[in-house]
């Protein structure tokens, strides 16, 4: 792996990146700057000596134009323009990598968000993201007028959004939940039946 500090005015955009860029203000460019801000750029933008092309690393590229920079840490590759696309779909597609196994990613969250003088939020997760993925109660939660009616004051209102074709999976699931838990009260607010 060759590796260069290259000119930003040298790194074209690939025409063809089927990205959504990212613009300032943009939930995702926050979070991005904010990580480069931290951690800066440990992970270089791909570049093709041969187009040209930037083949992966646009949005970092454009957060870091924003800030000034006038250099950045490229691996160049050389290769031809039909290659170029190839990779460039394959550094951006989620479908290659693997999903998150759930209970590390939320025993990691937990463990950084307990840490002192780490940020949580550095991981990308918001702060409402965060408080969701490790059932942290919401001090601004504040439930509706009629489910408030008959609770028990210790007890905690836990609201939950199933998207309607996750439902039949989700239910049978929380059928399982509340026969281990009978003394749970379940309150289904759709016509899902």
């Amino acid at each position: 792996m060759h590796i260069e500090s290259l000119s930003v005015e040298r790194l074209k955009p690939a025409p063809y990146n089927p990205r959504v860029p990212l613009k300032p203000g943009d939930p995702g460019w926050d979070k991005l700057k904010r990580s480069l801000d931290e951690f800066d750029l440990v992970q270089p933008i791909i570049w093709n000596r041969r187009t040209g092309h930037v083949v992966a690393g646009h949005q970092r590229l454009e957060v870091l134009k924003s800030e000034g920079r006038s250099e950045v840490d490229c691996v160049i590759v050389d290769l031809p323009l039909e290659r170029e696309k190839a990779l460039n779909v394959a550094l951006n597609n989620a479908a290659v990598g693997s999903d998150w196994e759930p209970a590390k990613l939320v025993d990691l969250l937990g463990e950084l968000r307990e840490l002192p003088g780490v940020d949580a939020t550095l991981t990308g997760f918001d702060d409402q993201q965060l408080r969701d993925m490790l059932f942290v109660p919401d001090p601004d939660f504040t439930p509706p007028a009629e489910s408030a009616v008959d609770r028990e004051s210790d007890d905690i209102l836990v609201r939950l959004e199933v998207p309607r074709q996750d439902w039949d999976q989700v239910r049978t699931e929380l059928d399982e939940l509340l026969a281990a838990f009978p003394q749970i009260r379940l309150h289904v607010a759709a016509d899902v039946a």
